[in-house]
C-alpha cells in the first residue's frame, strides 16, 4: 500500500469535515465554498510532481497576499466580522497544502489547517451537521495520525510494505472512541464561564406577516404562500395540556385601525389587567411552557395567553410593555419559561354586569374615521336584545365563522376594504375576520384589539414536543371584561391554523431531525451552568445547588449515585483495555527486531537508514562483540518469520524475547 497517497487522503478528508463543520455553523459561502471543494476533490485524486508543484507556488501566493489585505481591510476600515474573510484564507491555504507534491513535508500544516476550520466553526452557532462533521473528523484524525506515523518509521527502516490489517482498524476505532468520551467528559465537567450560546451569525428568521409595527389588509392580487420555517418548539414539563395542536401562541396587540392597516400607538397608557385577576378569576391550573424560539427581527417573546410570569437564563431579559406583550432584551437565542392559566373564566361569570376598571377608550374603542356606517348598523342588529358583552362577543363572532377563509388575496385595491369582505366576497385570511369582529365590537361600545400570533402546530413524538412553524401564524381578537382582563375570541372559521402544516413528503423527515437539532440546541449549545449543576446534584444524590453536601434523597436514589460514577469508571477501563488488546501495529518479530535496531542506535552502533538485518549484525560483531550472539539469534527468526513466511511459534517469540534482553544488557554494557 503507498502510504503516503493514503495519508495525503486522509488529511484532504480532514479538510472536508472540517469544511462542513464551518458550513454547519456560518452556513455556505458560495464561491470561496464552492473552490474549496473542487480543490479538495482533486487533491483526493491528483497530485502534481516537485516540480510543477513549485511552479503553483506562484499562483498561491498572490491569492494569499489578496485574502490577508482583504482580512485586514475588514479589521480596520469597516469594521465587520473577521471569521469569514480569515475562513477564506484558510480555505486557500489548506488548499494549496492539499495540491503539493506527495514528498513534501506538511503534515503539521495540513493537520493544523484542518483543525483551524472546527475552531472556526464554533465561533458560530453550529448545528447539527457540525456534530457529524466533528465525529468524522476525530475518527479521520486518529487514522491519519497513526498512519502518519507508519509512513515516517517504514520510510526511517527503508521498509516497503506494511501490513494494515484488522488490529489497526480495532485500535484506530478504539482510539477514537475514546477521544470522543473524553471530549464529551470534559464538555459535561468543564466549569460553564457562560449561561447560553451567544455566538456570531444567530439566524434571523425571516419576518413573519403580522408582526412588524403594522399590519395591513391591503394587500391584493397574490396568494398568501406557506412556509414551513420552525418559529417555536415548546415542551411542557408537566405534560401537554388538552387540544395542544390548537392553542393560541400570543405575540403581538394593535390598538389603532385606519381602515387600511393596523398599528401601536406610541403614546398607550397602561392597558393590562392585573396579574392577580388572571392568577385568581381565571382556572386554577397553570400551564408550564418551556419555549424555545427562533430568532426574529421582532423582538416578541410568544407564549399562551395571559402569560403569568416568563423567565429567561439564556441571556435574554423580558419585558412586559404596556399593552400586555412581552419582548425582550440581549442576543441570546429566545428560549424562556413561561406559565399561563389553562383556560378562561366561565361564560357565566364573564356574562356579569361589566363593572370595573376599562382600559383607554380613545385607543380601544377607536374607529376609522371613514368607516361604512352599514358595518355599524350591521354590529347593532347582530347584538340587539343581548346585554352582556360576552354575548355580544359570541354573536358577532359565529356570524362571522360562517364566511369562507381562503389565502387568495383580493384581486384589486377596491376589493380589500372592511366592507367589501364583509358585505360582498364574504372570504379572506384571517386579517379579516379578527379586524372585522373588532371593529363591530367597537361600534358597539366594547373594547377589542387585535391580535397576531401563532396557532396550532405539529407534535413531534421524537423529542415530545410542539412544533409550530410559520405557516401556523394567525390572528384573532382580545375582549376586555372588567375584573377579568383581555380573553380570546377567535372568528376565523375553524380548521385554519392546524391544518396549514405543509404537506411535502419531506416533512416527516423534518420533524425527525427537528427532533435531532432540538436536542443539540437544548443540551449542548445552551448547556448552561444550571445543567451541569443538575447533572451533577443527580450523581451526588442530591436535587438542588444548595443541597449538595446535604444528600436529600431516598436510599434507593442514593444507590443508583456511585453505580453511575463506577459505570464511568469501568467504561473508561474497557476502553483503555481495548487499545491495549487491538495488539502491535507490526507483527510481533518485526517489533522485536525493531527494538534490537533501536537499542544499538542508543548504544553507539552505527545504525543507518538502509542497513539490513544482516548487515546489523556484522556491525554489532565488529562493534559490540558481547551482544552478536543474541542479536544473531534475534535476526535469524525475524528473516524466517519476516521474510522466509514461516509462522513462529509461542516458543520462537519467547527465545527471541530472550535473545533481545541479553542483546540490550551486553549493549548497554559497552563491552567491545
Amino acid at each position: 500500500m503507498n502510504l503516503r497517497l493514503f495519508h495525503r487522503r486522509l488529511v484532504v478528508l480532514m479538510g472536508v469535515a472540517g469544511l462542513l463543520a464551518f458550513a454547519g455553523g456560518a452556513g455556505f459561502e458560495p464561491v470561496s465554498t464552492f473552490l474549496a471543494t473542487i480543490a479538495l476533490g482533486t487533491a483526493l485524486f491528483w497530485h502534481p510532481d516537485p516540480e510543477l508543484s513549485a511552479r503553483m507556488e506562484r499562483f498561491w501566493l498572490p491569492l494569499a497576499s489578496i485574502l490577508v489585505a482583504r482580512a485586514l481591510w475588514h479589521v480596520f476600515v469597516i469594521e465587520d466580522d473577521i471569521v469569514i474573510p480569515v475562513v477564506d484564507l484558510l480555505l486557500l491555504l489548506l488548499a494549496a497544502e492539499a495540491l503539493r507534491a506527495l514528498e513534501a513535508p506538511n503534515d503539521l500544516r495540513l493537520y493544523a489547517l484542518s483543525f483551524a476550520l472546527i475552531l472556526a466553526s464554533t465561533a458560530y452557532r453550529p448545528g447539527v451537521l457540525f456534530l457529524l462533521a466533528f465525529v468524522a473528523y476525530i475518527g479521520l484524525a486518529t487514522v491519519a495520525l497513526m498512519v502518519g506515523h507508519l509512513r515516517r518509521q517504514s520510510e526511517r527502516h527503508e521498509i516497503r510494505e506494511v501490513p494494515i490489517g484488522r488490529s489497526l482498524l480495532r485500535t484506530t476505532g478504539a482510539l477514537s472512541g475514546l477521544i470522543l468520551a473524553l471530549a464529551l467528559l470534559v464538555f459535561v465537567a468543564f466549569p460553564r464561564v457562560s449561561q447560553g450560546w451567544a455566538g456570531r451569525g444567530d439566524p434571523i428568521a425571516s419576518s413573519i406577516a403580522g408582526f412588524s409595527d403594522q399590519v395591513s389588509i391591503g394587500e391584493h392580487g397574490s396568494t398568501i404562500l406557506g412556509n414551513p420555517q420552525i418559529v417555536l418548539r415548546v415542551e411542557f414539563p408537566d405534560g401537554p395540556p388538552t387540544g395542544v395542536g390548537s392553542l393560541r401562541w400570543r405575540g403581538r396587540s394593535y390598538d389603532r385601525f385606519d381602515g387600511v392597516r393596523w398599528t401601536r400607538s406610541d403614546n398607550l397608557p397602561p392597558s393590562s389587567a392585573p396579574t392577580s385577576w388572571y392568577r385568581d378569576r381565571w382556572t386554577q391550573d397553570v400551564v408550564e411552557q418551556r419555549i424555545f424560539g427562533s430568532a426574529l427581527d421582532t423582538r416578541v417573546l410568544f407564549a399562551l395567553h395571559p402569560a403569568l410570569d416568563i423567565d429567561s437564563d439564556n441571556g435574554i431579559q423580558p419585558l412586559f410593555d404596556n399593552a400586555g406583550d412581552f419582548i425582550y432584551w440581549g442576543r441570546g437565542q429566545p428560549a424562556y419559561t413561561s406559565w399561563a392559566p389553562a383556560g378562561p373564566p366561565p361564560p357565566r361569570e364573564l356574562r356579569q354586569p361589566a363593572r370595573g376598571y376599562r382600559p383607554s377608550g380613545d385607543h380601544f374603542l377607536q374607529l376609522p374615521r371613514r368607516l361604512d356606517p352599514a358595518i355599524v348598523e350591521l354590529a347593532d342588529s347582530l347584538t340587539a336584545g343581548i346585554d352582556n358583552r360576552y354575548d355580544q362577543a359570541v354573536a358577532i363572532r359565529d356570524w362571522l365563522q360562517n364566511f369562507t377563509y381562503t389565502r387568495e388575496l383580493p384581486a384589486t385595491a377596491g376589493e380589500t376594504t372592511l366592507s367589501h369582505f364583509l358585505f360582498e366576497r364574504k372570504a379572506g385570511h384571517c386579517e379579516y375576520f379578527s379586524t372585522a369582529m373588532v371593529i363591530m365590537l367597537r361600534a358597539i361600545g366594547v373594547e377589542a384589539r387585535n391580535v397576531n400570533g401563532l396557532l396550532g402546530g405539529q407534535w413531534n413524538d421524537f423529542g415530545n414536543y410542539l412544533v409550530v412553524t410559520q405557516n401556523e401564524a394567525h390572528s384573532w381578537v382580545e375582549v376586555w371584561f372588567p375584573g377579568y382582563g383581555w380573553v380570546e375570541f377567535d372568528p376565523t372559521p375553524a380548521g385554519v391554523g392546524s391544518t396549514q402544516i405543509v404537506s411535502s413528503w419531506y416533512w416527516p423527515g423534518r420533524i425527525l431531525f427537528d427532533g435531532v437539532q432540538h436536542r443539540w440546541n437544548k443540551w449542548v449549545l445552551d448547556y448552561s451552568l444550571d445543567d451541569q449543576v443538575g447533572i451533577f446534584s443527580g450523581l451526588l444524590g442530591t436535587r438542588t445547588l444548595e443541597e449538595l453536601g446535604q444528600p436529600t434523597a431516598t436510599p434507593a436514589e442514593s444507590s443508583r449515585s456511585p453505580w453511575g460514577a463506577l459505570a464511568l469508571l469501568l467504561l473508561a477501563a474497557a476502553g483503555w483495555y481495548w487499545v491495549r488488546a487491538a495488539g502491535p501495529t507490526f507483527d510481533p518479530e518485526t517489533q522485536i527486531y525493531l527494538q534490537l535496531r533501536s537499542a544499538s542506535s542508543r548504544a553507539g552502533v552505527g545504525v543507518t537508514r538502509g542497513l539490513t538485518p544482516l548487515a546489523l549484525v556484522d556491525r554489532i560483531r565488529a562493534e559490540r562483540a558481547a551482544a552478536a550472539r543474541a542479536a544473531e539469534r534475534v535476526v535469524d527468526l525475524y528473516l524466517r518469520g519476516r521474510y522466509g513466511r514461516e509462522e513462529l511459534g509461542d516458543s520462537e517469540l519467547r527465545e527471541m524475547r530472550e535473545a533481545l534482553k541479553v542483546a540490550r544488557r551486553a549493549l548497554r554494557s559497552g563491552n567491545a
